[in-house]
């Protein structure tokens, strides 16, 4: 169930929305962040959070943990699945660190504790928006023989249209924000999820291994996608 969206005026806000079954609070936060320059959209439960993002996802999610139905973690779990870039700072009233620990593990930006100081909420939300990736846009990259378009999620070469995942065009979104750089793997993880790299999770190398494949590199010679020893990966856009 929705309550009411209020919207501010200015379109180039953030749009953030918040996830919470107290009304209370979805009150407090529309008129303080609404007068901080966020667009605020509000849900009771997280059973429309598929339909709400079919729409347009926001810049950020505030996910209450103990939500009616299925809870937060849930939610935060399905967020970071279909949408790994889309920062989400989990919110609650129990100050557990096993609690927060799993948020945290699931994929969370951030964790703050109920009751809050709404300034806080504010800085943290700005910390976090701060060190996001920008979205895709609709400008069309050049890489080697093939044209990226972000806003799509597919390459193009030789006529042919390769789709890909949308953690494949955050990854190389940010290769490309970066190009001829070196990127570690804790500096990928953390603009892709917030989190540090874990030596044993090898889903980054696992993207990569793709990405090289659809961009028609040589997994033995890549020309674009390069494997610093020990240091982590560059993008190479000339090749």
């Amino acid at each position: 169930m929705s309550v009411n969206q209020g919207v501010h005026q200015n379109t180039t806000s953030r749009r953030i929305l918040l996830v919470d079954d107290d009304i209370v609070l979805h009150a407090l936060l529309q008129e303080y962040l609404t007068a901080h320059d966020y667009r605020i959209h509000s849900l009771l439960n997280g059973e429309e959070i598929d339909v709400f993002f079919q729409s347009s996802p926001p810049d950020l999610v505030l996910l209450d943990i103990m939500l009616p139905g299925k809870d937060g973690l849930h939610w935060l779990g399905w967020i970071k699945t279909h949408h790994p870039h889309l920062p989400v700072m989990l919110l609650s009233a129990k100050k557990s660190a096993d609690e927060r620990l799993a948020g945290l593990e699931v994929g969370a930006d951030d964790y703050l504790t109920k009751p809050f100081h709404p300034k806080e909420l504010l800085i943290r939300i700005q910390n976090i928006i701060r060190h996001t990736p920008n979205k895709p846009s609709n400008n069309l990259i050049t890489i080697g023989d093939n044209l990226f378009d972000p806003l799509h999620e597919k390459l193009e070469r030789d006529n042919t249209v390769i789709k890909l995942t949308t953690q494949e065009t955050c990854l190389l979104q940010f290769f490309y924000q970066n190009a001829g750089q070196i990127l570690t793997r804790d500096a990928i993880s953390h603009a892709l999820s917030g989190n540090e790299h874990l030596p044993l999770n090898r889903s980054i190398d696992m993207t990569i291994n793709r990405l090289r494949k659809k961009l028609g590199d040589d997994a033995n010679d890549p020309k674009h996608l390069h494997t610093i020893w020990r240091k982590g990966y560059r993008l190479i856009l000339d090749a």
